[in-house]
């Protein structure tokens, strides 16, 4: 109910205009080896995972967020976006990204003791402003992720809620559909904690969907960290990608990946972007002539 109202009276006209302009662009589709094999059903689905270190999980956790005053997802972001580029050539990628769903949207709802499962997803155009240096892709990325209205709640609530006597709803359903989607889980190490009551199952859970179900992105990417390491998955149909392929997409991003943490972690990196004084609204290069006279 406090949703549904909302969605009808709460939704800003800039966060309107913002979703807007999402549904607006056009995206190339990403490239596939084989076409009309077979559908992108569960059952045709693979995996193909990669690990960093316990040392660089921990360089990309502590140091890195330092340089730039980033979170862990602008890194990983910016480092599939630069792997899609050296795979596609394009410097644009659409993305559907998972949010937890628990933003703070009422004063008097408090979410913090109810249990289950919350999540928000919604699709984001990241574009490379500069693919090849280190800091103008990640200071690009993570200002076009800071952009986001409210974490991207609003998408889902304007397109699912929003009466058909909005225009606003009909506008989002012409939203391109993402290809790839992306999610980090977090530090499953503390989550579980150290207590000998808590840990992981070695047990298999089981089938979560019909095998016969049909998947929405043909790329999926979930990361976390567990054991002290980052653990990224890539999950793809093999009736539309063949290992190899994602495969090499997987060794790009872990490439870009450690990177960016070897240019955060140099000592001369570092710098700041408009996110960091929004309430000043400087542009970027405001910052920088501003930085430059100080260090000058």
């Amino acid at each position: 109910m406090r949703l549904t109202e909302y969605a009808a009276e709460g939704i800003s006209p800039a966060e309107l205009d913002y979703w807007r302009a999402q549904s607006g662009s056009e995206i190339a589709p990403i490239p596939v080896d084989y076409e009309k094999i077979g559908a992108n059903t569960v059952a045709s689905t693979a995996n193909v995972s990669i690990y960093l270190t316990v040392e660089e999980t921990q360089a990309l956790l502590k140091k890195v967020p330092q340089a730039y005053n980033t979170q862990i997802n602008d890194v990983l972001l910016t480092a599939l976006v630069q792997s899609f580029y050296r795979w596609t050539g394009k410097q644009e990628l659409l993305v559907d990204l998972e949010g937890h769903g628990r933003e703070e949207l009422f004063s008097d709802v408090d979410l913090s003791r109810t249990v289950g499962w919350f999540t928000t997803i919604f699709p984001v155009i990241l574009k490379l402003e500069n693919s090849h240096h280190p800091s103008e892709a990640l200071k690009s990325v993570k200002e076009q992720l800071r952009k986001i209205p409210q974490r991207g709640i609003g998408y889902g609530i304007l397109r699912y809620l929003r009466k058909k006597s909005h225009a606003s709803g009909d506008i989002l359903e012409a939203t391109p559909q993402a290809e790839v989607s992306f999610n980090y889980l977090g530090q499953f190490d503390q989550m579980v904690g150290e207590s000998p009551l808590c840990g992981f199952g070695k047990e298999s859970p089981g089938e979560g969907r019909s095998q016969k179900g049909l998947r929405k992105h043909l790329l999926e990417v979930n990361s976390l960290v567990k054991s002290g390491a980052l653990q990224v998955t890539w999950t793809y149909s093999e009736n539309f990608h063949k290992y190899s392929t994602v495969e090499g997409l997987a060794r790009g991003f872990t490439e870009a990946l450690k990177s960016l943490i070897a240019h955060c972690s140099d000592s001369e990196a570092g710098g700041y972007t408009p996110s960091d004084f929004a309430k000043d609204e400087l542009s970027q290069e405001e910052i920088d002539n501003i930085l430059g006279a100080i260090e000058y």
